[in-house]
């Protein structure tokens, strides 16, 4: 009895394999595989198909997120692009200055020296002086030259009304003697040699600076060396090209290129970096009372 159990058990397991066998075979055989590769390629003909039929796409029910997603699109397509405004940004203050400051004192043929004007002196170079408040700037101004290989030169610095009217009343006997007649000789003297009271040299802040190889106050220095390494570095030490050359309508003085004012640096910088003269700068940035 015991014997026919146990054969009947061992068949039993037997037909289990055989049939786990047997599935393993089906679902592993390439026309299983084949049979799921062509549902796979109805369904995407049928997408297709979907897709290009205009009438089924027209009347298919639209899903909630297919809708967002188009209006989405819609709007990221058609709505224009606007810049948005920049901030109103608050232009700087207009630069003003006290014209009434000891170093922005304008002296010229419409403004004469204030009969308060004093100064105490200091010497610059051999028996020339300046106002003691600038005397430094220009001491350094001729040191800092020097080591670059210029050589700058004074040749005339303050002078009194008295010296003033003596070098003018000159200058107009020079011109008489040319041909000018009295009144003509006056006229032209004013725009070489300023009218006494109403030159920069009874302020203290002007020099007339040459170099040794030429000392000739005309146009002519304005190529040297000496003349060009001032244009470019004075204005580090407060001074200005005080009388420019596209600027003799408005200063009424001749170009010199040797003549040369102190304003202190600040001033000066930016005088000669916009190409200005004295005259322009008090007149657009000078208080008005």
């Amino acid at each position: 009895m015991r014997k026919k159990q146990n054969s009947g058990l061992a068949l039993g397991l037997v037909l289990i394999f055989v049939g786990l066998v047997l599935i393993v075979f089906v679902l592993t055989s390439p026309s299983a595989q084949n049979e799921s590769d062509r549902d796979d390629q109805i369904q995407e003909n049928n997408t297709a198909e979907i897709q290009d039929d205009p009438e089924i796409l027209e009347n298919a029910p639209i899903l909630p997120n297919q809708t967002e997603s188009s209006e989405q699109q819609n709007e990221q397509t058609e709505q224009p692009i606007v810049q948005e405004e920049p901030e109103n940004v608050a232009s700087e203050e207009k630069m003003t200055v006290d014209t009434t400051l000891w170093n922005l004192i304008l002296v010229n043929p419409d403004n004469f020296l204030p009969e308060d004007h004093s100064f105490e002196k200091e010497q610059v170079q051999g028996n020339y002086y300046l106002d003691s408040r600038a005397a430094p700037f220009a001491k350094q101004m001729i040191a800092d030259a020097k080591e670059e290989g210029i050589e700058l030169q004074i040749c005339s610095s303050i002078r009194d009304v008295e010296l003033q009217t003596r070098l003018f009343n000159n200058k107009i006997n020079d011109l008489i003697a040319e041909g000018y007649s009295e009144e003509d000789a006056k006229i032209k003297a004013a725009t070489i040699v300023a009218v006494p009271g109403t030159s920069e040299h009874h302020t203290g802040l002007a020099l007339d600076i040459v170099t040794p190889s030429y000392q000739r106050l005309n146009a002519g220095y304005e190529n040297t060396d000496a003349a060009k390494w001032l244009k470019e570095n004075a204005a580090k030490y407060g001074f200005i090209l005080r009388y420019p050359k596209d600027k003799t309508d408005i200063t009424k003085i001749i170009f010199e290129p040797w003549h040369y004012r102190y304003v202190g640096r600040e001033y000066a910088e930016f005088i000669m970096s916009e190409g200005i003269c004295f005259e322009e700068f008090i007149e657009l940035y000078g208080a008005k009372e």
